[in-house]
């Protein structure tokens, strides 16, 4: 299992990156805190008067699955947001919708640098096979995906 501190220290240099690579349609959009929590109670509590987005993920969990003596395995789950509180009633709902597209495109990216970082593949290397139908433009400044 990877320790908080050091789950914490990825999250800052992925946030970085992913900030870095923003054009600027998107720079309203770069992370400006990350807040780790135990649980997604304690998350809200953390977001309360925060402004701007926001990297929360919870600890990961630490559940084993053993089935017998010779069969022994950890289930880490993870879960990670990109947020940003918006008083209701300042959007209506195309530009809600638009905000949220906004930020699921910078999720998109995150989690593909976050998983090319974990896995050690070239998750974000725009030349990478993907499966039939499926189609992923990795420039961040053009960030679409989209099936064929």
């Amino acid at each position: 299992m990877i320790g908080v501190k050091q789950l914490r220290t990825l999250f800052q240099e992925v946030a970085a990156e992913v900030n870095a690579e923003l054009d600027d349609n998107m720079l309203a959009f770069k992370v400006k805190k990350i807040i780790v929590s135990p649980t997604e109670s304690h998350l809200v509590k953390k977001l309360k008067d925060l402004a701007g987005v926001v990297l929360a993920f919870r600890m990961p969990s630490a559940d084993s699955a053993i089935i017998d003596a010779d069969n022994y395995a950890e289930l880490n789950k993870l879960l990670f947001y990109i947020i940003e509180k918006v008083d209701p009633g300042t959007h209506d709902d195309e530009q809600e919708l638009d905000h949220y597209n906004m930020l699921q495109k910078l999720t998109s990216a995150f989690k593909l640098k976050l998983m090319d970082r974990l896995m050690g593949n070239d998750f974000a290397v725009p030349t990478m096979s993907w499966p039939k139908g499926f189609i992923l433009n990795l420039n961040i400044r053009n960030l679409e995906a989209s099936t064929a």
